[in-house]
């Protein structure tokens, strides 16, 4: 505390000095030093003083809004943030990190708002992203007697964090409380004594006594913490800033980074510190979790190359040394933070991160192994593991049953806080579909209206109505697509699609039904992708008047779906592209027609399909009789769409392959370069320039299997040789 009051008193003296010459650029510039340093704490205090002066300024309140988000004093940072978004200069990611300050007070509802303001600076036209956090909450404060959460006695007033396993019944965890050395330092990042590791002893009613320092010489004048150990104690694995025998390493802008080390059990204690091969004084490694059988090495980074904020990486022990750090990918990783990974002992991850869908803050998540190696999706665990504060350093005994996390969460001594918890019931996915059924007339949103949900094959899943706010709900299962419908007097029927393939990603999809008068006539289409993958967003969907050649452009939403009025009376034709996928076009007429839906689907297959150069396309049709070139019906079929494709992607040019199998005599070879030539001589009669094409007759140069001349293959295996294909060669953009 004497540290801390002289601190105080200093800066009471600058900062009577300063207000007495008026003068706050001072304090700015030596915040500004600060800051670059990540010393939040101090920079936080100066910034103050500047303000007090008459900085209020955008650089000083972004930066007290930085400060205060970092030292994780949410309501401040709520504070701060507001006074930020009202500057004409702000950025997206000020209203990102305001919606996250009032998340993280509990706000949801305002919260709501300014994150979807900041969706919409995002998203491209035609999406209707929406946050939901305020559904979110409702969703993840369900279900809330999954667990028994209490906070342990054993706390402190000061942070008392990130409990690990050393055995089935003691812990290692970091704490500020009396540690290594006489004299008290603080970190510059929050003005906060350093963190020691301490063990302790899980009691049988699963609170945590007898805390002891860490005994051996991990423990110094730097923050250590937090910790994994070895499955059988002998060894554990420690985040601490990067200071080895004696020597602190620092950034190139004179930072302490973080590091990790190894230390063995000697005695009752630990200690001939290793440090970790991919340490580097220029970013931080830190937050270690070994899997239960040692060999898988996680941890979190911001070292380049991620996603973005602090990553998940692991490393495996091959040949007796760690491999290079593999980053864990999008389904764990965000542009945001995540740390504080935990393997559990049926190979779940647990971790914490900001990125994922949460209460607010830091919330701890749930990502279990495939059988290709590798985590998929994240579930929240949701109340009351998880609350609007920082919720991390989330482990579970092997009986998956008990453990501890660490929250910030109010109630408590004070800081971070260590929490016991029982789990009593099995965790499970929800996920859900939301949106809101709007009147197009009169803008506004329509209560009390059925909506219905649908899947692929027409069979109803669900039916609600649409509350006071128009907003309607539905649980729906992952990797499914489905329709969704409204209806009202008066109006044609609203329609979206959606795909729930990588929802457990967003765990909340948001798809809004615009019901629009039944007058005039209306083309409606919803675009697939041909790689199955569900349906296609931004997709440019075209109606070119064939009378007077203007045309009305839309881009399809989320679900893939697009819609657009067409004047009656008229012949268009529709032209559907995405960039990198081949265009389709199909004709439409109005004529004879004064109200109405056309549905652009029964004009044709509304399926866009990515282009690979140099990737064989087959045709399936191409048939030939024996030492025939002539082309039958099904074949000119076949061309007249190869036809159709080329001439709604002009730019593209192709190479029209004929093979044959390795029994073929010379005669039949030469015959497959005559059949590639009939084939382009057909597109030619079809309108397709002839320098477009490029036709080749390959024989058996080009096998797909393993029958080549002389091996006894069954006519089968043969026949997969003898094949018609192109392949385009380029495609300008």
């Amino acid at each position: 505390m004497r540290a801390r009051s002289l601190l105080f008193l200093l800066l009471l003296a600058i900062s009577g000095n300063a207000r007495g010459q008026g003068n706050p650029d001072p304090f700015v510039r030596e915040a500004d030093r600060y800051f670059q340093q990540m010393a939040y704490a101090r920079a936080s205090e100066l910034y103050r003083t500047a303000a007090e002066l008459g900085a209020v300024n955008e650089h000083v309140t972004k930066r007290l809004a930085i400060c205060s988000m970092k030292l994780g004093d949410m309501p401040e940072a709520e504070r701060w943030y507001a006074v930020v978004v009202k500057f004409l200069n702000r950025e997206p990611i000020d209203l990102y990190n305001y919606a996250e300050a009032l998340k993280s007070n509990g706000r949801y509802e305002e919260a709501e708002v300014w994150m979807d303001r900041y969706l919409a600076l995002q998203q491209s036209e035609g999406s209707e992203r929406r946050s939901n956090i305020a559904l979110f909450a409702r969703k993840l404060q369900m279900d809330q007697d999954r667990f028994n959460v209490r906070r342990l006695s054993i706390n402190t007033a000061g942070p008392d964090l990130a409990a690990s396993w050393l055995g089935p019944q003691r812990v290692v965890f970091s704490s500020t409380r009396q540690g290594v050395g006489l004299i008290e330092r603080r970190a510059a990042w929050n003005a906060q004594p350093f963190l020691d590791l301490f063990t302790a002893d899980v009691t049988p009613s699963g609170d945590l006594t007898n805390v002891t320092p860490l005994e051996g010489s991990v423990n110094t004048r730097f923050h250590e913490g937090p910790a994994t150990a070895s499955a059988n104690g002998d060894a554990i694995w420690f985040t601490r800033n990067n200071y080895f025998k004696g020597r602190a390493r620092r950034s190139q802008r004179g930072v302490s980074r973080l590091a990790i080390f190894r230390a063995t059990r000697a005695g009752s204690g630990f200690g001939g510190e290793e440090q970790f091969l991919y340490n580097n004084s220029e970013v931080s490694i830190a937050h270690p979790a070994l899997s239960p059988d040692g060999r898988r090495l996680y941890f979190a980074s911001d070292m380049p190359g991620g996603q973005g904020g602090t990553d998940l990486y692991v490393c495996v022990m091959e040949d007796g040394q760690w491999t290079e750090p593999r980053n864990l990918g999008t389904a764990i990783n965000t542009p945001f933070n995540e740390s504080f990974p935990f393997i559990a002992a049926d190979g779940s991850l647990f971790f914490a991160s900001n990125g994922h869908p949460g209460l607010g803050g830091l919330d701890v998540m749930r990502a279990t192994l495939g059988a290709d190696g590798r985590f998929s999706g994240a579930l929240n665990l949701g109340a009351p593991v998880n609350s609007p504060r920082d919720d991390f350093a989330f482990i579970i005994d092997a009986a998956g049953k008990r453990g501890f996390f660490t929250s910030n969460r109010p109630g408590g001594p004070g800081d971070d806080d260590l929490f016991a918890f029982e789990m009593l019931a099995p965790l499970e996915e929800r996920f859900l579909v939301t949106g809101r059924v709007i009147d197009d007339e009169h803008e506004t949103p329509v209560p009390d209206v059925e909506v219905r949900l649908f899947d692929l094959d027409g069979g109803v899943d669900g039916t609600t109505m649409t509350d006071a706010k128009g907003e309607y709900t539905f649980s729906v299962r992952k990797n499914r697509s489905y329709r969704i419908t409204a209806a009202m007097k008066g109006r044609y029927e609203g329609e979206q699609h959606l795909s729930t393939v990588g929802i457990e990603r967003e765990l909340i999809a948001s798809r809004d039904l615009h019901l629009v008068a039944d007058a005039g006539v209306w083309l409606r289409g919803t675009v697939r992708d041909k790689s199955g993958a569900g349906f296609v967003e931004g997709a440019r969907v075209c109606a070119v008047n064939l009378t007077s050649f203007s045309s009305d452009c839309r881009f399809t939403g989320a679900g893939g779906d697009v819609s657009l009025r067409l004047q009656t009376n008229e012949e268009f034709e529709v032209v559907v592209e995405k960039a990198g996928h081949f265009s389709i076009s199909a004709p439409v007429s109005t004529i004879g027609m004064r109200n109405g839906i056309i549905d652009l689907g029964q004009a044709r297959e509304l399926v866009l399909e990515k282009i690979v150069v140099g990737q064989p396309i087959s045709l399936k049709h191409q048939r030939w009789a024996e030492g025939s070139t002539q082309l039958d019906p099904r074949a000119r079929g076949e061309l007249d769409l190869l036809a159709e494709r080329l001439v709604a992607n002009p730019t593209i040019t192709i190479e029209l392959g004929v093979h044959s199998d390795a029994r073929a005599s010379e005669k039949e070879v030469a015959l497959t370069q005559k059949r590639a030539d009939a084939m382009a001589a057909y597109l030619v009669q079809k309108g397709i320039a002839k320098d477009r094409m490029k036709a080749r007759g390959f024989g058996a140069t080009r096998l797909l299997n393993h029958c080549a001349a002389g091996v006894q293959c069954t006519e089968e295996e043969h026949a997969v040789n003898r094949r018609c294909e192109y392949v385009v060669t380029s495609a300008p953009q």
